[in-house]
């Protein structure tokens, strides 16, 4: 061991000695400000963390909390659970629960911690392993301190800090410490803080720390944006790193797509007979994007999705003729299939990596700070002016379908040349439409029947999960409709659903119901809400003092008419004006016509999505209210015989 090692290790242990000084530490819940206390429903009393890169190919991880658990809205945070693998081992877990005063009541013991696999049920390859460990328990506050250290065998990814993981937390101590030779000295991002690290260097190793001190928790408030949009947060990535066997660097995007790139290097070898399969698939076809299609669908018809997380599985694909002999992959592997098969035919396409999942992104990808964020794979096929995204894990999907899942976000295409970024599909309000129209007869009684026909597209086509739906049959047709039609008492005489599958998908949903007392009767009047299924209830809670700006995500538009043939001796005694709403968050329009004991309603909604000031939240808020007072529009018929 060289001499600037054994320092180094010396310091180390200084450090580490720190952590059990401040174990010993008696900890109490009424020692807590009460600043801190406000809109809590935990407390960090301490949060710190120390990564030690040794080499290359090894770092340690070292994580301590003692966290007081004041209400069972913090429940999850007495639980810890680490993930572990082939590259990771975890050298050591402790649990202790305290009382509210500081006194020991329980310390974990080795049995307490529970040991599983990790795999699921759409999992068949995977060596990821979990320990838990939970100290929860039913009264409350009381305190918790989890202390564990894991060995990685690579440097490929440096952890994050958040000061202010969640909402409604407050945090009275957060240390994050990063530790590395200096020509492994990681890349540091600081957002939403003018503190700086402090960087210390000395023979060879260079020390980068950062400590927090009594932040206050955030309140949740509706339509807010992530928390760490707004407090303190240290992004690390490795300028230099090594995983499983290929070293590499992110000190650029191009760098980390030229990483990518060695590792899918030779792993698009085909069988001859499946080649001449696809030319003869695609000879006779006169447009790429046809023969794009034709493959896809090849794929989607030869191939089902497994996940697979081996070691170095967890990012480099399978060979494309292990998925060819085989029959499935994960989104790797069948990605790395599918460009492939392009290939074998002349066409170019990018393995693309992006974040799957909540819109948007849990995190963004950042133009400036090259690091990982990504969790799954799709190709990008570049088609001359209209670039072709393909979902390769789906037997379903519409062929150029992206959707909520990885629509709208910015992704890295593994290009020759390296990474580049480029955004997938964005799904305006133009094409995630709802459209019903609707023609009901009311019957004397008040009850009615009525024919439906609905089409769903763009977003839309995915409403209530209708694109999974429209492959499991009528049984889950039919309870779909119950679910997810909004008319207080109907049965279901008949109904179909038909699917175009396009780049802008769509589902036409036609029904024939019978409705129960869908207009009031008392004595000569009959009372009418027009609005047959598609009232808006949604009415954001006041916020005084807000502290955010407000967030919508979703655009669309919904337009809806009904006709509705009414009893010939009744004559239209009330009919309410039409109302126009236009607003920065979207607009609206109704209008009722009674002509030959027909009553004709419409109506359209549109709405926008972007980010607004929190001093639009209350301009929202009327919107949204004004909109249900104008869904709530009642008609009223008297009988004139």
């Amino acid at each position: 061991m060289n001499w600037k090692y054994k320092k180094w290790m010396s310091w180390c242990y200084v450090a580490l000695s720190s952590f059990s000084l401040a174990q010993a530490q008696t900890y109490r819940i009424d020692q807590i400000p009460d600043s801190l206390k406000e809109n809590a429903n935990a407390v960090y009393l301490l949060d710190e963390v120390t990564f030690e890169i040794i080499d290359e190919k090894k770092a340690i991880y070292h994580s301590h909390q003692v966290i007081a658990i004041l209400n069972a809205k913090a429940k999850r945070l007495a639980s810890e659970t680490i993930g572990y693998d082939k590259l990771t081992k975890i050298n050591s877990f402790t649990g202790k629960r305290y009382n509210q005063f500081g006194k020991l009541v329980a310390k974990s013991k080795k049995s307490d911690i529970y040991d599983r696999s990790a795999t699921s049920g759409g999992t068949i390859f995977d060596d990821s392993r979990y320990q838990h460990l939970d100290l929860t328990q039913n009264q409350y506050p009381y305190i918790v301190e989890f202390e564990y250290e894991e060995e990685r065998a690579y440097t490929y990814s440096i952890p994050d800090w958040y000061i202010s993981p969640t909402s409604n937390l407050a945090v009275v101590e957060s240390n994050y410490t990063v530790i590395a030779p200096d020509e492994l000295q990681p890349n540091f991002k600081l957002v939403n803080t003018n503190k700086t690290l402090n960087i210390v260097s000395q023979d060879g190793i260079t020390t980068s720390s950062i400590s927090f001190a009594h932040v206050k928790a955030v309140e949740h408030e509706p339509y807010g944006p992530p928390v760490s949009d707004f407090t303190p947060v240290i992004y690390a990535s490795p300028s230099a790193f090594h995983y499983d066997g290929y070293s590499g660097d992110f000190n650029s995007w191009h760098n980390m797509g030229l990483w990518q790139l060695r590792l899918n290097q030779g792993r698009g070898d085909l069988s001859q007979t499946t080649i001449q399969e696809v030319k003869a698939l695609t000879t006779n076809l006169s447009t790429d994007e046809e023969k794009i299609k034709a493959v896809y669908q090849y794929v989607q018809n030869k191939t089902r999705y497994v996940s697979i997380q081996l070691g170095i599985g967890g990012m480099q694909p399978f060979p494309a003729s292990t998925v060819d002999e085989l029959g499935y992959g994960d989104c790797k592997a069948l990605s790395n299939y599918t460009h492939a098969l392009l290939q074998s035919i002349g066409i170019e396409s990018y393995y693309t990596l992006v974040y799957g999942g909540d819109r948007p992104p849990v995190r963004q990808l950042d133009f400036d700070f090259p690091v990982d964020v990504f969790n799954h794979i799709i190709l990008c096929v570049p088609n001359q002016q209209d670039t072709i995204w393909l979902e390769c894990t789906s037997q379903t999907n519409p062929f150029g379908y992206q959707g909520e899942f990885t629509g709208d976000r910015d992704v890295l295409l593994i290009t020759p040349e390296g990474g580049k970024i480029a955004h997938t599909t964005i799904y305006d309000k133009t094409v995630n439409r709802q459209e019903s129209y609707a023609t009901v007869q009311i019957l004397e009684d008040g009850n009615a029947t009525a024919n439906l026909q609905i089409k769903y597209s763009g977003l839309q086509y995915e409403n209530g999960n209708l694109n999974w739906i429209i492959n499991d049959g009528d049984e889950k047709l039919e309870k779909w409709i119950y679910k997810n039609t909004d008319i207080s008492e109907f049965q279901i005489v008949d109904f179909d659903f038909v699917e175009t599958k396009d780049k802008i998908p769509t589902i036409m949903e036609t029904a024939q119901l019978n409705i129960r007392s869908l207009a009031a009767d008392q004595g000569k009047r009959l009372f009418l809400s027009p609005n047959l299924m598609n009232q808006w209830k949604t009415k954001p809670k006041r916020v005084t003092n807000r502290q955010t700006d407000m967030v919508l995500t979703f655009e669309y538009t919904d337009t809806d008419s009904i006709v509705y043939q009414l009893p010939e001796k009744y004559h239209i005694e009330y009919l309410p004006e039409g109302i126009s709403i236009e607003t920065q968050f979207g607009t609206y329009q109704n209008s009722y016509q009674f002509e030959n004991h027909q009553l004709i309603y419409t109506r359209r909604l549109e709405k926008n999505k972007g980010r607004f000031s929190k001093e639009a939240y209350e301009e929202y808020r009327q919107f949204c209210k004004d909109i249900i007072q104008a869904d709530k529009g009642k008609v009223v018929f008297v009988d004139k015989t």
